[in-house]
């Protein structure tokens, strides 16, 4: 299980997933290089370092969520106040490794430097080419990150607490050496609070959007190595999940004003978008993985963290429920296995290639944990939906359009290409980066040809490969 939740490329691999956010910085920086008037020079320069110079930058929560912001509003066709320009322009690039918020953590604290860059949010104290305009920023950020009003301060750890923090990290990569490093390297930055929620006092959250790559925790998680461990994982397996879908949509033509606003969720008084339905149960499957590594414990793990839970802990079912009338879904169990079947009960063209081969590899997941789950994955090959590809007519001239930058992966097989009218990013696997570098002036026929030559795809089967991939690219923009 533990294997299997760390083997699929796009999802569970974290090496894969941080290449991919790498060349998302480096082509959104590019291209915000292009529309920005003032600092063109410092955004050039950051796209030009290193993985290892550019993710303690753009790791950083409020330089992530200048990033983010600012992509927003190259899509929405705003080139004008781009943000993360102007804090670029404030900071020097040389950080020797820290990010600039890290610089300001006084002490500095790493927790798990072997797994990860992540540091402590402990003091925040003005350092050296750090602008006061970062913290007050990070700050607002944190603030906006809980729900149900004002944020109480941060707390600021005592040594036990760092060292309770990175006990708990040691026994989930013990207890799952794969998928615990894994959703580790997804955070930057751990924090705590006392802080309240709409469900009451704050147990922990993950930054999205928000407060990025960044986990906030009450205090009182660290009590117990095993319910430290859990948090871990739980708040870091959703990091993970947002890094990861940066590179690709689950749900295809989402309207979130309709469909994504109507799933009834039984142990909640309030429907969940879909988009939350699938982040759920990608968590809930992690969960019952670290349960059935945790009921399986060697007697060195509880030699040195003490025995696990005897019951499952998982947050109450909200009153006045379905699930609290009839005392159900109070397991992490019942929950995957009614999420899920509500996925699978979707119209198959509801997901996209990427959200298919998303749900068969949480369902392999499930079926491993409860052969007799009852849950069926579908049918076919995950990803692939037979749909007959318009024809195209083969002395139809076909050329890649000046509106573009792209960045290659080529030990990963992929070619992110960014179209330069609408910043929109499309991930192109082989076979249509194969067809998309063919597309130089020849006519249609003439690409498939070559695609067929050159992939081993002969006929009809290579006419269809070019027709579905020429009709995407050009309405992505890419093609002319």
């Amino acid at each position: 299980m533990d294997a299997l939740l760390v083997a699929d490329g796009r999802f569970g691999d974290s090496g894969a997933i941080g290449e991919r956010n790498v060349a998302r910085f480096v082509l959104g920086l590019r291209l915000m290089a292009q529309k920005e008037t003032r600092h063109q020079e410092v955004l050039r320069r950051l796209s030009l370092l290193s993985p290892e110079e550019l993710l303690p930058l753009l790791g950083d929560p409020v330089l992530r969520n200048a990033f983010e912001d600012d992509m927003v509003k190259l899509e929405n066709g705003r080139s004008d106040a781009l943000g993360l320009a102007d804090l670029a322009a404030r900071l020097p690039l040389d950080q020797d490794g820290l990010g600039p918020c890290e610089r300001m953590a006084t002490p500095h604290v790493r927790p798990w430097p072997e797994h990860g860059p992540a540091w402590l949010w402990t003091e925040m104290s003005p350092a050296d080419g750090v602008s006061g305009e970062l913290s007050a920023r990070l700050r607002r950020l944190y603030d906006g990150s809980i729900e149900g009003g004002p944020a109480a301060d941060p707390v600021i750890p005592t040594p036990d607490m760092c060292r309770r923090l990175s006990r708990g990290a040691d026994l989930l990569t013990r207890l799952l050496p794969q998928v615990g490093p894994s959703v580790l390297r997804h955070v930057s930055v751990v924090g705590f609070t006392r802080g309240e929620s709409v469900d009451g006092p704050l147990q922990s959250l993950s930054g999205g959007d928000p407060l990025p790559s960044a986990i906030l925790m009450a205090p009182e998680r660290l009590t117990n190595p095993w319910t430290a461990a859990e948090t871990l994982l739980h708040e870091g397996v959703h990091l993970k999940l947002f890094d990861a879908l940066r590179s690709g949509a689950l749900l295809r033509n989402a309207d979130p004003h309709v469909a994504d606003l109507s799933v009834p969720i039984p142990w909640r008084q309030t429907p969940w978008r879909l988009v939350r339905v699938l982040v759920a149960l990608h968590f809930y499957v992690h969960m019952l993985v670290f349960q059935e590594a945790a009921r399986h414990a060697d007697d060195t793990l509880r030699a040195e963290f003490g025995d696990p839970p005897a019951g499952e802990v998982v947050d109450e079912v909200s009153p006045g429920t379905e699930a609290a009338r009839n005392g159900t879904y109070g397991t992490s169990w019942e929950r995957a296995r009614y999420l899920s079947g509500y996925v699978l009960a979707l119209p198959e063209d509801r997901l996209t290639a990427d959200g298919r081969r998303f749900l068969h590899w949480l369902l392999d997941a499930l079926h491993l944990v409860h052969e007799d789950s009852g849950i069926t994955p579908p049918a076919g090959v995950a990803g692939v939906v037979p749909v007959r590809p318009p024809a195209v007519t083969g002395k139809a001239l076909v050329r890649r359009t000046a509106r573009a930058m792209a960045r290659p992966l080529p030990e990963r097989g992929e070619l992110l290409v960014v179209n330069t009218d609408t910043a929109a990013m499309h991930w192109l696997n082989a076979r249509s980066w194969l067809i998309y570098s063919l597309c130089d002036g020849r006519d249609a026929a003439a690409v498939a040809v070559e695609y067929g030559r050159r992939s081993g795809s002969g006929g009809e089967a290579a006419h269809d490969h070019v027709a579905a991939c020429i009709s995407e690219l050009t309405a992505a923009g890419l093609l002319e």
